[in-house]
């Protein structure tokens, strides 16, 4: 006889670790789908997987009705693909307004166009921890939005406002000097 997902869910509440186990096994392959279907990367699929367990684990609690759980963890898995695909379109691939190639020179610490160079080191430096913080892991070493916030301690919205405060501190300094076109 199988346990349904109430059982399990109760159980969990009450501390049983293996009943949340065996509610991963039944509902991760789903999950999974889920997500790969709003990634198309298996990996991203994978890590998207564990974050809407590890959501569902931290919000059980809050479930109203235990034999919900497979629709509520679905609704979870949706949103948690909503915010995925939110950040990948508000992810630019360089610093805005700033050529690549200087980016680039800063992450590889290239010995080419020196000047620029020092004048971009220099205004990454008078920025405010946070703000050149936020530069460098999402820029610099290309921490996704999630890892970067998480590393700074500071909400999604909270690390937005962060890494645009950064970029524009950025661009007004870098203008005054003349290093972007």
């Amino acid at each position: 006889m199988t346990v349904s997902d109430a059982t399990l869910v109760n159980g969990v509440l009450s501390g049983d670790r293996e009943a949340f186990a065996e509610l991963y096994d039944r509902k991760a392959r789903l999950i999974r789908a889920v997500c790969y279907d709003a990634t198309r990367e298996l990996a991203s699929a994978a890590d998207l997987t564990q974050e809407v367990f590890l959501r569902a684990y931290r919000g059980l609690a809050e479930l109203r009705d235990p034999a919900r759980f497979g629709s509520w963890l679905l609704g979870i898995a949706k949103q948690v693909c909503r915010e995925w695909r939110r950040t990948q379109r508000r992810r630019p691939k360089t610093l805005e307004g700033l050529p690549a190639e200087l980016v680039f020179m800063v992450a590889k610490d290239a010995p080419r166009d020196t000047d620029r160079l020092e004048v971009l080191r220099r205004a990454l430096a008078d920025l405010p921890d946070k703000e050149r913080w936020a530069l460098h892991a999402f820029y610099l070493i290309e921490m996704d939005a999630e890892q970067a916030r998480g590393m700074l301690e500071l909400s999604r919205s909270g690390f937005y406002r962060v890494l645009s405060r950064g970029r524009r501190r950025l661009r007004r300094v870098l203008s005054k000097h003349e290093v972007h076109s």
